[in-house]
């Protein structure tokens, strides 16, 4: 169902032998208001799940006898006479620290006895206890089934549980949902509190103020270098992509125009548990004034510290040191080795901040002295590490990025990781994280910030990561991320719950204990079904199928009731219909793309060619089919379902129209075959026909990520240094057009050498070639438009503009002798204009996607 925490079972209903039509809540007279908003919150959850009788009185008040109510005491044992009469007489020992431990609580019913005790340690253990009690009631034609017999102790395992509450911008200008309301953000926040959250970041709707109110906690975000804003030239950092709005630390003026700003943001009575000093996606400046910016930065960070603690001395200050390099963790953690620094609790690790790590938003330096063993494998290398060199007084937090399904800090990986300033490229055994690349044709449906649920791989990163932190508030950049988000609280209260466990309690408490085994197959094959697999592309992939059919299925077991006022049901039923649509539309483009092929391979050789072109340009124009209109209908309804009940809706509904696999290169080349005569003609109708195919005694490379170039020894696949968003290329492109190796400001360019070659044969080179649009804030860096191509060390090309955007071929001839011991060298050389200038220029061009050269294709064709 689509309302968290209304239904909530974890045995199946037929093992629940009680059934209740009322229910009391009752409270300590001795109750505060925190207290009293949690059992409100239980009374109004019980209720909106079909409940009708629910009542809220204080201990004393005489409860019905009927054997279908059920009576809850809920309260801390100290304050409530009920409940610690009956610790008393059933000899329960005490609530402690230690049993059941900080902010634990327990639930305790005898077997056919209509009382349940819900005793929490303090108030947060009380609104823990809500969560459970959630967990294992299940509401049916306004009864509720519950255990007969139920015994749970329990407590969090991490200390610091939290994340962001908010909608995207994706949500709101692509998906076009409603803007959401206090009470929406408030209702999305305490989903997660009922989890186990207990912190939360303050944004619109999540207020001290709110939070405060059940007893959470709080942290506000502030940027050290980040003005926000224009600021004078010459306080301006130099952020590491060129962006405005950050201020240089080693400018006394905007050192203390930040310092200034601290003090404003803070001096005011509201207070926050927590102020996460970030670095930033940015990673701070770059200029030499501010080296190593690791100490620029903390120095900072230490003065902001001593601004909110003159004001808030009890706020704990922790920092992230996102894109830092090397030098920036050694002056950090020097500093705080050389004497207590009591006014800093944590060390953040953000996205970013991994010294192990080459995911998107990676360092320029990496820590290649943690690689001799591979341990558990790269996520836990550098936390390790990072715990052992911390003073005792400092702990370790994370800031972890569970948000997107592509590019990102753990997210797939669309692109090979690019070498780092040292030219440093991760080892091997790194390779099943980074071989896990988003699926090539959903990915231009979908937005990073889509709708996605990724059980497997993200069970593993908790696993590899949280042992060496006190928890973690991630980075949440909206609703789309909400498995990944539910499962992190409930990881962080019981680490060892197994992947199973943990998705099977999601299902059920969401859906209800009907739909619950079928949407935790569906979960699992969702995930699935996002991941590329090499040799099964998307049409092939049977789970896409699967998942829709069983998402479907589970919907016909949810009640009418609580169908009415889902939307978390309707997301997942647009994400499995929109992937299987998708799977249908790239099966027609392939089918149309095989058909063409064999019309032209077939007029080919009965020399019926231009009748043959003809023929394939009326093709091009491609309608759904009766079963894709069938999805386009069911995604809308429940997207506007979703979008009325709880303002989310998925994206991609408006963004389903693609030329997935190149159409587009294909007509084109249609277009100049008709235009062509002869043998010209007939050379560029084979290309569609047999496109990769050299000839006798030739070779090709497709240079893109993870397609096979074996001649190439040089260079990297190509990661447009940010995400890649529609524009960048045309659509028109082959998927191995898209896709390219290149080199950025070394001085050697991508390189493919070949050997056994026939020693008395001539040879000629064909290249695809394409360059990408950047977006407004990256162009001005740009000035790359050409590069030069050479036969070992014979210049064969000078200076070729590569196309804007949209690909094309470009054939030179290897020159005579060139191949004369059976071995030759391909070189491609970066114009020599690009990436000179000073080294923070060259820097920034660098991070921003910058490349001195870049080839998609080569084709090495032996002369007839």
């Amino acid at each position: 169902m689509g309302v968290l925490f209304l239904l909530a079972a974890i045995s199946p209903v037929v093992l629940m032998a009680a059934d209740y039509k009322s229910v009391t809540i009752q409270h300590s007279a001795k109750a505060g208001t925190v207290e009293m908003n949690i059992f409100n919150l239980l009374a109004d959850r019980l209720i909106e799940a079909g409940l009708k009788d629910v009542k809220l009185t204080p201990e004393g008040t005489p409860a019905s006898d009927q054997a279908d109510h059920l009576l809850i005491c809920l309260g801390m044992p100290q304050n409530h006479t009920e409940i610690s009469a009956c610790f008393k007489k059933q000899h329960v020992p005490p609530l402690t620290d230690l049993e059941p431990g900080a902010e634990g609580f327990l639930l305790k019913k005898e077997e056919k006895q209509n009382l349940l005790i819900a005793a929490g340690i303090d108030q947060r253990g009380c609104l823990y206890a809500v969560g459970e009690i959630l967990r294992q009631a299940v509401i049916r034609n306004g009864k509720m089934h519950f255990p007969d017999h139920l015994e749970i102790c329990t407590a969090p395992a991490f200390e610091v549980r939290g994340t962001q509450v908010g909608q995207s911008d994706v949500s709101i200008n692509i998906a076009k949902v409603r803007p959401w309301t206090d009470k929406d953000v408030q209702r999305a926040a305490m989903d997660y509190a009922l989890a186990g959250a207990n912190t939360f970041q303050v944004s619109k709707g999540l207020t001290t103020t709110f939070l405060k109110s059940y007893g959470l906690m709080s942290q506000k975000d502030f940027g050290p270098n980040t003005a926000g804003g224009k600021v004078p030239k010459e306080w301006e950092g130099k952020e590491s992509i060129g962006r405005e709005g950050y201020i240089c630390p080693s400018v006394p003026a905007a050192r203390h125009y930040m310092i200034d700003q601290c003090e404003k943001e803070f001096s005011g009575p509201e207070s926050y548990d927590f102020v996460k000093f970030f670095g930033g996606d940015g990673g701070g400046c770059e200029c030499d004034r501010c080296k190593p910016y690791g100490f620029t930065f903390i120095m900072l960070c230490e003065d902001l510290a001593a601004v909110i603690h003159k004001y808030h001395p009890e706020t704990r200050i922790y920092f992230t040191n996102q894109k830092f390099d090397n030098a920036d963790d050694l002056a950090i953690l020097a500093y705080l080795q050389e004497k207590p620094r009591t006014w800093l609790w944590a060390w953040g690790y953000g996205p970013g901040s991994d010294a192990n790590s080459w995911q998107p938003g990676h360092r320029q330096t990496h820590r290649m002295d943690l690689f001799h063993y591979p341990g558990f494998g790269p996520y836990n290398m550098y936390p390790k590490e990072l715990l052992h060199q911390l003073p005792p007084q400092q702990k370790l937090v994370y800031y972890n990025e569970i948000t997107h399904w592509k590019y990102a800090q753990h997210a797939l990986v669309q692109m090979w990781p690019r070498a780092d300033r040292d030219g440093n490229l991760p080892p091997h055994w790194c390779n099943d994280i980074l071989q896990r690349r988003p699926d090539q044709y959903l990915t231009q449906v979908f937005n990073r910030r889509s709708w996605f649920t990724s059980p497997r791989n993200y069970y593993r990163i908790f696993n590899d990561l949280l042992p060496y932190g006190v928890g973690d508030i991630t980075h949440s950049d909206g609703y789309h991320d909400h498995f990944q988000q539910w499962m992190w609280q409930r990881l962080l209260w019981a680490p060892r719950t197994p992947l199973d466990d943990i998705i099977h309690e999601y299902c059920t408490t969401i859906f209800g204990p009907e739909a619950a085994s079928l949407m935790a197959k569906a979960l699992l094959l969702a995930e699935e079904s996002i991941i590329e697999k090499p040799g099964t592309p998307l049409p092939e992939k049977t789970c896409v199928k699967e998942c829709y059919d069983l998402v479907k299925q589970a919907g016909k077991l949810i009640p009418e009731n609580v169908m009415k006022i889902d939307w978390l049901w309707c997301m997942y039923m647009q994400k499995a219909t929109l992937d299987r649509y998708t799977q249908l539309s790239v099966t027609r483009q392939m089918e149309l793309q095989k058909r063409i092929e064999k019309d032209i391979a077939d007029a080919i050789r009965d020399k019926t060619t231009l009748k043959a072109i003809d023929e394939a340009l009326t093709r091009f124009d491609l309608q759904e089919t009766v079963e894709m209109k069938s999805l386009y209908q069911e995604a809308k309804v429940a997207g506007e379902q979703s979008n009325a009940n709880f303002g989310v809706r998925n994206d991609g509904f408006f963004t389903l129209q693609h030329d997935f696999i190149g159409l587009g290169w294909t007509k084109r080349q249609l277009e100049r075959a008709r235009a062509a005569k002869g043998k010209e003609r007939d050379e560029l109708l084979r290309m569609i026909v047999d496109y990769e195919n050299p000839g006798e005694g030739g070779f090709y490379d497709n240079l893109g990520t993870a397609n096979i170039a074996p001649h190439v020894v040089f260079g990297y696949p190509y990661d447009h240094g940010q995400p890649y968003v529609t524009g960048m290329l045309d659509e028109g492109n082959r998927l191995s057009q898209r896709a390219m190796h290149y080199t950025q400001n070394e001085k050697q360019g991508v390189t493919l050498h070949y050997d056994n070659l026939d020693q008395h044969a001539a040879y000629k080179l064909r290249v695809t070639l394409v360059r990408p649009w950047y977006q407004d804030r990256y162009a001005p860096m740009m000035n790359q438009k050409s590069e030069s191509i050479y036969a070992n060390d014979i210049p064969i090309a000078k200076n070729v503009e590569l196309p804007f955007k949209m690909s094309d071929f470009f054939t030179f001839d290897i020159p005579a002798g060139s191949t004369a011991t059976g071995e030759l060298t391909i070189r491609f050389e970066k114009a020599s204009d690009v990436a000179v200038g000073d080294r923070v220029s060259v820097e920034q061009w660098r991070n921003a996607g910058g490349w001195g050269t870049l080839v998609s294709e080569v084709w090495l064709i032996r002369k007839k």
